[in-house]
């Protein structure tokens, strides 16, 4: 089966798989070539797929987004997507600190706040990830 995992910037991976689980909003959820045709919402978590019955997997740190799968194809439309493997670590902590720097300048009803308490637990859940 076919496997795209897409972001509004761009298509990170489109490849074949033998196996895709997912985050989806009712828990986590397998794919296997001809399984039933699913719509869900995407909650935080990873996306692992098998390329083939003798590779390791794939693995992308998604956020939220939509995820379909006719039982040839899955799409993940993703808010936020990474592969775990390109994940640089001291990027991120460096991230969170901006953030949580521009945080204590901000008024405590600034709607900006919101923006960089997302971006801390992004980046919070993409070091996770990569450290496991």
């Amino acid at each position: 089966m076919i496997c795209d995992i897409v972001t509004p910037e761009k298509m990170l991976y489109s490849g074949e798989a033998v196996f895709v689980s997912a985050p989806a909003a009712e828990g986590e959820i397998g794919f296997l070539e001809g399984a039933a045709p699913l719509m869900s919402t995407l909650k935080r978590g990873e996306v692992r797929i098998k390329e083939s019955d003798s590779s390791d997997s794939v693995h992308f740190a998604v956020a939220g987004g939509y995820l379909e799968s006719d039982g040839r194809k899955i799409v993940v439309l993703a808010n936020h997507a990474m592969n775990v493997a390109d994940v640089d670590v001291e990027l991120s902590r460096s991230r969170i600190a901006e953030n949580e720097k521009r945080l204590l300048e901000l008024s405590p009803d600034d709607s900006r706040r919101a923006f960089c308490n997302e971006e801390i637990s992004w980046q919070k859940h993409l070091i996770a990830l990569s450290e496991r």
